[in-house]
């Protein structure tokens, strides 16, 4: 049986840099603190639907191809693919949320935080914008879709 990891615990997860993850759990509940005082649901349910609204349905796989290797210039074919697995959705949903935060570096962290996940729920962040973007770019190459390994 495979245990359920809950949402906060991949948040911490992700956030973890150079093992240590104290410091990560303080940002992790500063954020929620200040969600806690901005909003009048809980938290966790904001973070929730705020991935929701940026799950992304495909992904782009990188394939190499082996036969150029003499060349030097490997051939590189972005093949799309659906993302069945649902814990996958969500570490990959908070991959793109914590990126798009490390782009902009003007408040402290867990205002950064807050405020991208507020900004999700209503579709308007950078994380949305970027899913929708990839979206719109895999549905360009759907052509390759016969290359995807279905199940």
């Amino acid at each position: 049986m495979k245990k359920k990891v809950s949402i906060q615990n991949k948040f911490i997860n992700h956030l973890i840099k150079n093992g240590e993850k104290k410091t990560s759990e303080k940002i992790l509940l500063k954020s929620f603190k200040v969600l806690q005082k901005n909003s009048l649901k809980k938290s966790q349910k904001i973070c929730q639907l705020a991935l929701i609204h940026s799950i992304p349905i495909f992904k782009l796989h990188q394939i190499k191809n082996k036969k150029l290797k003499k060349r030097k210039k490997w051939k590189i074919k972005e093949i799309p693919g659906f993302i069945s697995n649902s814990q996958s959705k969500i570490s990959l949903t908070i991959k793109v949320i914590l990126r798009n935060m490390k782009r902009k570096k003007n408040l402290k962290f867990y205002h950064e935080l807050k405020k991208e996940i507020l900004l999700s729920i209503t579709d308007k962040s950078s994380s949305t914008q970027t899913r929708n973007e990839l979206q719109k770019y895999i549905l360009t190459k759907k052509h390759y879709f016969w290359h995807y390994r279905w199940n």
